[in-house]
């Protein structure tokens, strides 16, 4: 039989020794072993300071408790609702050195920059003038002129060197960007947290820098708000979360005038929100500051909660306030003509008054107590002698004196 050459270690070697493929295997020389590479140091560009270190920094506004100084502030509209209109109302104000609603508190005329994707320039100088505003102090970038602006590379990256420019040049003490998505570029999703919050911080960053405020003008969605008002600004929640601010203007639905419109404060960082300012459009364009309203962001969460118009949830509020004024004067009245400091009275005594039953009262506590007055609700029912003396459920008011608590 003949081997293969696969089988033939020799074949085509014929100097390999044949003694070497009997020997054992020999290990190898041994090596010296090698120092393994100490652990790198933690990289140290990080350091966290103590709080009793950090310096105040004086919280700075435009217009208190609305738009704030050095930072990002939100106005939020559906479209045709006056959002522009009330900015310019506002720029005006700003301009003669005074707020809108207050004229008696003066300080120095401030400027505006005034930068639309929308509107052309006439038109918002028309308005600007209609709104008494000194027109040397305010300075428009309007639709035509702004097309090349851009906010951001494209790509989600913020580029603000050309905004910074016009900031640098003019000085404004008011920045208002109208709106805000145009000018960010049509390829960058305006629904990603990834790429907003580092817009919004740099755009607050640069408010910082320069002094000045920063309104964004974003739109909102026609679906309700539901639990939160804020939810209904299109876009990135983080668009709201990054702003200290929020303004939303809407149609007054609980008067008689259709031009009349609301800009209600639904977020506030640093201080209680404002009270909501009206304002209205005459058919010449021209803004005029109404007043305070009653609207507030609790009022459109409850309209769209429980699925009502504005004007049909004012209504039954004011019904129910007008209800718990009557509640709160009987009790007030019932705990001046007892006797002794505690009173029980029953809930069918109550309603002979016109009181319907206990959340009617539970809705009172807190204006009561203000009062003077505490009211408590026994577990158990008690027997009221001048009703048949039989145990009935009710309520005991104590009426508090200096020094006392409920």
């Amino acid at each position: 039989m003949y081997e293969t050459e696969e089988q033939n270690p020799f074949y085509g070697n014929p100097y390999l020794d044949e003694a070497a493929l009997y020997e054992p295997d020999v290990p190898p020389p041994s090596e010296p072993p090698q120092k393994l590479p100490s652990a790198a140091k933690p990289n140290e560009k990080f350091t966290a300071r103590k709080a009793s270190e950090v310096k105040d920094d004086e919280i700075k506004y435009l217009w208190k408790p609305y738009i704030l100084r050095g930072d990002v502030t939100i106005m939020a509209a559906a479209g045709g609702t006056g959002k522009t209109f009330a900015l310019c109302g506002i720029a005006a104000e700003l301009t003669n050195g005074r707020y809108p609603l207050n004229p008696f508190e003066k300080f120095d005329p401030m400027s505006v920059l005034f930068i639309s994707a929308e509107d052309p320039d006439f038109i918002l100088r028309e308005r600007m003038h209609r709104a008494g505003a000194d027109l040397d102090r305010v300075f428009i970038l309007d639709a035509k002129n702004s097309a090349r602006l851009k906010l951001s590379d494209g790509f989600g990256q913020p580029c603000l060197d050309d905004l910074e420019a016009l900031i640098e040049k003019h000085k404004p003490d008011l920045v208002v960007i109208d709106p805000m998505h145009a000018f960010i570029g049509s390829a960058v999703k305006m629904t990603e947290q990834s790429v907003i919050r580092p817009f919004m911080q740099a755009l607050a960053s640069l408010a910082k820098k320069h002094n000045c405020a920063i309104v964004d003008v974003a739109h909102v969605s026609k679906r309700p708000a539901g639990s939160n008002a804020n939810d209904a600004i299109l876009g990135a929640t983080d668009i709201v979360n990054a702003a200290r601010s929020v303004l939303r203007v809407i149609f007054d639905e609980t008067g008689t005038d259709p031009n009349r419109r609301v800009i209600v404060h639904t977020k506030s960082n640093y201080a209680a929100m404002g009270m909501s300012v009206a304002f209205r459009i005459d058919e010449n364009g021209t803004l005029e500051w109404t007043g305070y309203s009653d609207v507030n962001r609790g009022d459109l969460e409850a309209a769209a909660r429980n699925n009502k118009a504005l004007s049909e949830h004012m209504v039954s509020k004011e019904a129910e306030r007008a209800a718990r004024s009557f509640v709160v004067e009987r009790l007030l009245a019932l705990s001046e003509e007892q006797t002794e400091p505690k009173r029980f009275y029953s809930y069918d005594t109550l309603r002979s008054m016109g009181i319907t039953g206990r959340p009617d009262i539970v809705a009172c506590v807190g204006e009561l107590k203000q009062k003077g007055v505490g009211v408590s609700f026994p577990n158990s029912p008690r027997r009221v002698p001048e009703e048949e003396n039989r145990p009935k459920r009710g309520i005991v008011l104590v009426r508090v004196t200096e020094g006392d608590c409920v």
